[in-house]
């Protein structure tokens, strides 16, 4: 007898659940990828923020490194008291940054204590001197000679995280690797057969606990370029308004060639200007006096340098001949990449007086003479009608407020800027220190203060001062 069988019907209710119980952990299966991947982004975020903030703190302490050294310098020739003072302050100041950005930095483990412990001596030691020199003490060359001991220290610091800065910069390491190096040390774990030159553990760090030779790296484009310009401009003082069209003429003249400058915009600052501009070329010029501010032109790339030192300041000096500017004399320059950019310097008095307060740069092409950029702007701050009184001192008489551990070279009288936006008259001694150091110091010719000490930097390469 044949029997017959029905499939079971299966419950539609059943069916339902299963198709949600899938839609369900496939939702679920999505969420938590979007999840993860959200998840990972913004690991990835965090730690690029993280890198972020431990590079500025390497950077941070190279700068404050480099600082400390040029301020030890400036502390070994100091010969007042007010000056030991501010130099001092900033020494303390500087040495307090460096440990707080080395402090941010993920290398809690390494103990870094001999380096903390310098760069509390370095600002101990300084406060120390200035208190002796504020109550009429005198300074002794053993106590000149522990700021040049610290120097050589700081120098040694100031190449090491500088290193660093540069690894890092390139990629060569990163921080992680860094912070696994630390846990292998502390872990025993130890680079078999390390070779020299090699990457010391920990991105070199606990190296700067040990002592590793290095030298200074001091570079400044000019003394006092940091002359303040948030004053009113004396040479747009009360100056006629001139219009656009002739503001274009002056622009057009500012490159002795034929250029096309089709686009125009206002600059709202201390130096209301019309800026004309191309792909290639900016121009300003002052709304008041029509003044030639800045300008800056198409810089090649492997410029070939052809042309002497001598030819190139002397395009520079043509140029500003041109433009109907007197009286400057240059002062410092630096060569780059074939470019000589040079700091001009009005003078007074037949040329006998520097103003440091008006400056004018000029970059040159050492290739053909070109002039490739020009910028006025502190020469139109600062510059003005002045009379010279004095000096009530004699130079003699200024030279014996210099430290004893300086030797003049040569001497010459200077208007420099101070941080009050105002100028004092001074005589500029040219010095070699004990050391073997280039400095400059800047004696008040009114009333003997030692006002200012710059590091006199001449290489190939230019004449700088930090």
């Amino acid at each position: 007898m044949n029997e017959h069988f029905e499939p079971a019907q299966q419950d539609p209710r059943s069916t339902t659940v299963s198709r949600f119980l899938v839609l369900f952990l496939t939702i679920l299966v999505v969420l938590f990828a979007v999840w993860a991947g959200y998840s990972y982004m913004r690991s990835l975020e965090y730690r690029r923020m993280l890198e972020t903030s431990y590079l500025r703190a390497v950077d941070e302490a190279s700068a404050n490194l480099t600082n400390i050294s040029t301020d030890l310098v400036k502390g070994m020739y100091a010969g007042s008291p007010s000056q030991m003072s501010m130099i001092s302050s900033k020494l303390w100041k500087e040495a307090s940054s460096a440990k707080a950005s080395l402090s941010a930095l993920p290398v809690a483990q390494l103990h870094l204590d001999k380096t903390y412990q310098f760069l509390s001596q370095v600002g101990d030691y300084a406060m120390y001197l200035s208190r002796k020199a504020m109550t009429g003490q005198e300074i002794s060359q053993q106590e000149r000679q522990q700021f040049q001991q610290l120097r050589e220290y700081a120098d040694r610091l100031s190449q090491q995280i500088a290193t660093l800065e540069q690894q890092l910069s390139t990629g060569e390491i990163t921080f992680a690797q860094i912070e696994n190096m630390v846990m292998d040390n502390n872990n025993g774990a130890q680079a078999e057969n390390p070779t020299e030159g090699e990457l010391p553990s920990s991105g070199g760090l606990d190296a700067m606990e040990q002592g590793f030779s290095g030298y200074p790296t001091l570079i400044y484009d000019g003394p006092f370029s940091d002359h303040l310009m948030d004053k009113e401009p004396e040479m747009t003082k009360g100056a006629a308004e001139i219009s656009q069209g002739q503001a274009l003429e002056k622009a057009l003249s500012a490159f002795g060639q034929d250029v096309e400058l089709p686009n125009q915009r206002e600059e709202d600052s201390k130096l209301p200007s019309y800026v004309f501009y191309s792909d290639q070329y900016s121009v300003a010029v002052t709304k008041n006096g029509g003044f030639l501010c800045y300008m800056t032109g198409p810089k090649p790339e492997n410029i070939e340098a052809v042309l002497t030192k001598e030819d190139a300041l002397r395009s520079a000096q043509n140029y500003l001949a041109s433009l109907g500017i007197p009286s400057m004399k240059e002062t410092y320059y630096e060569v780059h990449n074939g470019i000589m950019t040079i700091n001009f310097a009005h003078t007074e008095a037949d040329g006998q007086i520097t103003c440091y307060t008006d400056l004018i740069k000029v970059d040159v092409s050492m290739e053909n003479g070109d002039i490739l950029a020009f910028d006025a702007r502190g020469y139109l701050v600062n510059h003005k009608e002045r009379t010279f009184t004095g000096p009530q001192l004699t130079e003699q008489q200024a030279r014996e407020k210099l430290s004893p551990s300086l030797t003049v070279e040569s001497a010459k009288l200077a208007l420099i800027p101070t941080q009050g936006q105002n100028e004092v008259f001074v005589y500029e001694f040219k010095c070699v220190g004990t050391a073997g150091d280039d400095v400059l110091v800047y004696i008040n010719a009114n009333t003997g203060t030692e006002e200012q000490i710059l590091i006199l930097l001449e290489n190939e390469n230019g004449a700088l001062t930090k």
